[in-house]
């Protein structure tokens, strides 16, 4: 049975791949292993908001922005995830809530197995702590959570 694994990465926060993805090496190597890897840009009028405590402000972000944070994730994710050599990986970028579309995308590859980075308590990001903890709470397959060093 082939093993479809999912790793969030957060593209802007080194600790969130820093140390699964040479703890998911070890792991995979000599196994049979449809790895998957996905980012997500939250929605830039739902982080505007959210900044100034306001209403969505979607509609007065221009539709070029989130192509470009799109394109931008994409490439930064390739960056990341090419450099530790870990085989074909498929590369996934999506828009929206964090923790809403890691779970839709696990359901989409039909993931067996979701592997996050835990909190790190000085973080404020948008992948670590609440994230994990409710990716770990819904997810409908299992879930490793790697511990920071």
């Amino acid at each position: 049975m082939k093993l479809r694994v999912l790793v969030p990465v957060d593209v802007e926060e080194p600790r969130s791949w820093i140390n699964v993805l040479p703890q998911l090496r070890q792991h995979i190597t000599g196994n049979e292993v449809d790895l998957s890897v996905v980012t997500v840009v939250p929605e830039l009028g739902t982080v505007i908001a959210q900044a100034a405590q306001a209403a969505p402000l979607t509609s007065f972000v221009p539709a070029e922005w989130k192509e470009k944070a799109l394109a931008l994730a994409r490439e930064r994710l390739e960056e990341i995830v090419d450099a530790d050599d870990l085989g074909d990986i498929r590369h996934i970028v999506r828009s929206g809530s964090v923790y809403s579309e890691i779970l839709q995308t696990a359901e989409d590859i039909a993931a067996n197995l979701i592997v996050v980075m835990s909190h790190i308590p000085d973080l404020g990001d948008y992948l670590l702590g609440p994230n994990a903890a409710k990716i770990v709470r819904h997810a409908k397959c299992s879930v490793l959570v790697v511990r920071p060093e």
